[in-house]
């Protein structure tokens, strides 16, 4: 029984029933997608227009603005690498580009803890392909994939 509860475990893609609905569900700018104690939404996406440090060739800047709120009753901390966007049909994930330049509103941040009840807003900078119009970007807790967001940039 107990060998059959680890295979069981590792053929599926999530262990938590947060997770599995983040299979279920993509969120759309403006609509709130939950885990077990974070609610967050992307506020906004756009081109960037102005910065200090260019994209890399053949990459666009894409600022991305999110509004979280801990639903917790405990201190809950985010990172700015727990937010990355697949960048191919591999499904390999890349994380915001640093030291752009890119003036945000709201901010750019690196990390926040975020106390029961209260909410944060940032935005976060990525070196986007130029040529990719549709983005699904993740939320990740633990290396996985806990809130799936779409948008056309």
């Amino acid at each position: 029984m107990c060998g059959e509860r680890r295979r069981k475990a590792r053929k599926s893609v999530v262990p938590s029933p947060a997770a599995t609905s983040a299979e279920e569900e993509v969120y759309p700018i403006g609509e709130a997608g939950r885990t077990d104690n974070l609610e967050i939404m992307i506020t906004k996406a756009e081109k960037a227009a102005e910065w200090i440090n260019g994209p890399p060739e053949g990459r666009e800047y894409v600022v991305v603005s999110f509004k979280v709120t801990n639903i917790s009753k405990e201190k809950q901390s985010i990172g700015a690498n727990d937010f990355q966007y697949v960048r191919d049909e591999s499904g390999s994930r890349e994380s915001y580009a640093r030291t752009t330049g890119v003036n945000a509103d709201p901010d750019t941040f690196g990390g926040a803890d975020i106390e029961p009840g209260e909410s944060f807003e940032g935005s976060l900078v990525y070196a986007m392909p130029i040529d990719m119009s549709h983005i699904e970007l993740h939320y990740l807790e633990s290396y996985r994939t806990a809130l799936k967001f779409e948008f056309d940039k």
